[in-house]
């Protein structure tokens, strides 16, 4: 099976047209319906290929791509409890797609007529693959990670280039059998820009979200004991009409700050088990996963806590309201993209939405998180053209809030409700587009 991290152009846009300046990377999986993946122990050979020491010309010269994944493999590391086993190979070429492969777990960057031939018909939507051979009960045996020869790399945010330890952090969360995560700002999640979205260095997805760290723990436990995890969340939706609500995103978020801790969708039961969640007080909210005939927005759920005695349970017949607005974009400094928007703790920035059906008037934008405001009055409509409609509004962060990924709702005058997971996150490295940065602390 293949996992690839797939280029998508940004939807970059000024006030009167549409400029595909940059571009984003997705990685993309393969429908399947095999078992969830998982090594058998927590020790995981990797091989060095040679070529990581003497790089193409796709990637910038004097690019140090060994600390780079070494970086990223002591990120999972510290997560998760697993331990990789380093040696270096003169092997370049992954594994040949089949039942089997060779046995080594090779991460390569080389230009061979092999790896190139991984990206054959998508030289130029793909930036990375990742190779996963596993067997029957989804015991994984072998994982390959190539770079695409035909895309540039760097490791010091050069404008236009994907940046290496990101790259490579995300791969090395499918190394470990880990899916996609839909929560935007997450390393797993499956847009990142290359650097020059928004203007800025795309170095945030080389630290894991507290969704990756969840994700990773819901597999390997916890790197060691700790008094703060682990525990799950058993979660079964109806639909009004009282059959299993299939095909819902579910996602968890920290009662008291209203970060995003963990994501899932329902199974055909209507079933969800979020597990790896450290213990604590957490809120629940669905929506639905597309837009469907029979409209049920974006709604909470409810409370729920785990603690080391007891895991959090919960059952819910969803609610029908209407569906008439819909969120897809969120933009800074006039781009559109899929990508999560990086502010600072204690300062303010003006923010963009697009969507469908999307007004100033009558629409209101809020947080879950206490932590973010959106200034009064300071909702404002763009012409974007097309069938995109786009709302502005200036949001303040708190200094006390956490660094974590935050959702963002917009509700309409008709009560449809919408929302984006993790279309804010907030960082620790500096985001310098700011309106203005607080004096004091926000309540």
């Amino acid at each position: 099976m293949a996992r690839s991290l797939k280029i998508v152009l940004a939807f970059i846009i000024a006030v009167t047209q549409v400029s595909p300046l940059f571009a984003e990377a997705s990685a993309l999986t393969a429908e399947r319906s095999e078992p969830l993946l998982k090594w058998r122990t927590r020790v995981i050979p990797i091989a060095f290929s040679a070529s990581l020491l003497s790089p193409a010309s796709n990637v910038k010269q004097g690019s140090d791509l060994v600390a780079a994944l070494r970086r990223s493999l002591r990120t999972w590391e510290e997560a998760s409890g697993v331990e990789f086993r380093e040696v270096f190979s003169e092997k370049q070429n992954v594994s040949p797609q089949g039942a089997a492969g060779d046995g080594v777990s090779l991460i390569t960057v080389a230009p061979t007529a092999e790896n190139a031939l991984m990206f054959a018909r998508t030289a130029d939507e793909v930036a990375a693959t990742t190779r996963v051979f596993f067997d029957s009960r989804g015991r994984i045996s072998e994982a390959d990670i190539a770079l695409n020869p035909y895309q540039q790399f760097s490791t010091d945010g050069t404008f236009g280039s994907f940046d290496v330890e990101s790259t490579f952090t995300h791969e090395i969360g499918h190394v470990l059998g880990l899916d996609h995560s839909w929560v935007r700002g997450s390393v797993m999640y499956e847009n990142f820009g290359k650097n020059g979205v928004f203007g800025l260095q795309g170095f945030s997805h080389r630290t894991l979200s507290d969704v990756d760290r969840t994700a990773i723990r819901s597999k390997y436990g916890a790197p060691e004991p700790d008094e703060k995890c682990c525990g799950s969340i058993a979660a079964k939706l109806l639909f009004p009409e009282g059959r299993p609500a299939a095909g819902v995103e579910v996602w968890l978020e920290d009662s008291a700050s209203g970060k995003v801790f963990s994501q899932t969708v329902t199974g055909a039961d209507g079933s969800v088990d979020l597990a790896g969640v450290p213990f604590g007080n957490y809120t629940l909210y669905s929506s639905r996963k597309e837009r469907a005939k029979r409209p049920v927005p974006t709604q909470e759920i409810g409370s729920v806590s785990v603690s080391r005695d007891e895991n959090g349970s919960i059952t819910k017949k969803l609610e029908n309201g209407s569906d008439d607005i819909d969120l897809k974009y969120t933009g800074f400094n006039g781009q559109l993209t899929l990508s999560a928007v990086p502010i600072n703790s204690g300062k303010s920035y003006t923010v963009y939405v697009g969507g469908k059906n999307l007004t100033a008037k009558g629409t209101s934008i809020s947080f879950s998180s206490p932590l973010l405001s959106v200034s009064q009055g300071s909702i404002v409509s763009h012409d974007y053209g097309g069938d995109i409609s786009v709302l502005s509004f200036e949001v303040t962060a708190a200094r006390d809030i956490p660094v974590g990924e935050y959702t963002l709702f917009v509700q309409s005058a008709g009560g449809g409700r919408s929302a984006i997971v993790g279309a804010i996150s907030v960082r620790t490295f500096n985001n310098p587009y700011s309106n203005f940065v607080l004096d004091g602390k926000v309540d």
